[in-house]
C-alpha cells in the first residue's frame, strides 16, 4: 500500500499541472464550431494519453460552466484526472483543477475510474469488444 507523504502531493499536483498544460494545449486545436464539447474533449484527450471518463452538465457549483468533463491520465503510482469544463456560451473550453471543480465532482470522478477498472480488470465481459453501433 502507498502512503502519500507530502513529497507525494506536491509530485501529483505537479503532474496534474503538466497534464493540464498538454490537455489544455490539445484542446486550444479543437474547434467547437465543427464538434460538440465531448468530442472535442475526447479527441483533445487522445492526443494527450488521456481517456475521457465522462461529460455532464454543470450542477451550478461552477462558475460560468455549462458542462464538465473528467480526463484520466494514467500514472505509475497514481492516475491524475483533469477537468475541462465548457462556458455558459458554450464557445469556449478552458482546463481546470480540483480546487475549481470541487471534491463533489473530483469524487465522482475517482469513483467512476474504480468502476471502471473494477468491469476492465475483474469482470469477464471487461475484456470483450463491442459488436454493432448504438
Amino acid at each position: 500500500m502507498r502512503t502519500v507523504t507530502d513529497v507525494d502531493a506536491r509530485a501529483d499536483v505537479a503532474a496534474e499541472t503538466f497534464e493540464a498544460v498538454e490537455l489544455e494545449l490539445a484542446l486550444d486545436m479543437q474547434d467547437l464550431t465543427q464538434s460538440d464539447f465531448e468530442t472535442c474533449v475526447r479527441a483533445a484527450a487522445a492526443v494527450v494519453g488521456g481517456e475521457l471518463l465522462f461529460d455532464m452538465p454543470s450542477d451550478g457549483s461552477v462558475d460560468d460552466a455549462s458542462r464538465i468533463a473528467a480526463v484520466r491520465f494514467e500514472g505509475q503510482d497514481r492516475d491524475s484526472i483533469v477537468f475541462a469544463v465548457l462556458n455558459a456560451e458554450g464557445d469556449i473550453i478552458r482546463v481546470s483543477g480540483r480546487e475549481e471543480i470541487g471534491d463533489r465532482f473530483h469524487g465522482f470522478a475517482r469513483a467512476f475510474v474504480g468502476v471502471l477498472t473494477r468491469i476492465r480488470d475483474d469482470l469477464p465481459f471487461g475484456h470483450t469488444s463491442a459488436e454493432g453501433t448504438a
